[in-house]
């Protein structure tokens, strides 16, 4: 487990994976931390700009790896790990930043690991646990206590109270709410606009108010 810094000091270049809207968002939180961008990747999109910026195909077309660092710009969960487990079986180096726009409200007694992402106005409370390759999206907000495992994310305004604990690749949609002492499984999905009341097991899917499990799901399957 690492802690972030938005240092002063002269940070790599970024590469971010991926050239859709979040690779945008997660532009933004870079540079207003201190990143220069250096290109974007997508297959489906080389030579194309975005931002400004060059997309390349591949980071096979970089010269030096570890000249740069790293970030996946996939806002599927599965996906987002699927892509992380392909690159470091091929690259045994790369570095993943966790970016944090200068917005946030981080407590000092969080934590926060590798790869994780937090956007503008988003807070983590004290003694909370992000987990690696997290998203915790604009205005979103996790209280005090709080674990969110890999992968998982929050969408935008999704708010959860405190000793909350979100399983692996679980995902709170926008303007959802968690009560505090809620524990939700892994692979799971609450639904925008939900209020979720009382514990919600693995992979399945929820929303409401109070929320009620609509279904199961399987752990790739799409939701955004």
């Amino acid at each position: 487990m690492s802690t972030y810094t938005n240092s002063k000091q002269k940070l790599r270049p970024l590469i971010i994976i991926g050239a859709g809207g979040h690779a945008v968002s997660i532009a933004n939180v870079a540079l207003s931390s201190g990143y220069e961008i250096a290109h974007f990747v997508d297959k489906n999109k080389r030579e194309s700009i975005l931002l400004g910026i060059k997309i390349i195909s591949d980071i096979s077309d970089l010269t030096d790896v570890s000249e740069f660092v790293f970030s996946i710009a996939v806002g599927q969960n599965f996906n987002r790990q699927r892509i992380y487990n392909e690159l470091t079986e091929k690259y045994k180096n790369l570095t993943f930043p966790a970016l944090v726009h200068p917005s946030s409200v981080i407590s000092h007694f969080a934590k926060i690991d590798n790869g994780t992402v937090v956007m503008p106005n988003a807070i983590i409370g004290p003694n909370s646990v992000v987990g690696k390759f997290c998203i915790l999206n604009t205005q979103s907000s996790i209280d005090h206590d709080c674990v969110m495992s890999d992968f998982s994310s929050l969408s935008p305004k999704a708010v959860t109270g405190g000793s909350v604990k979100i399983g692996f690749r679980s995902a709170i949609s926008i303007g959802a709410v968690v009560k505090h002492n809620t524990k939700i499984g892994d692979d799971s999905i609450l639904g925008s606009n939900s209020y979720l009341n009382k514990d919600l097991h693995s992979n399945c899917v929820a929303y409401g108010t109070p929320a009620k499990v609509i279904r199961n799901r399987e752990i790739d399957e799409s939701y955004l």
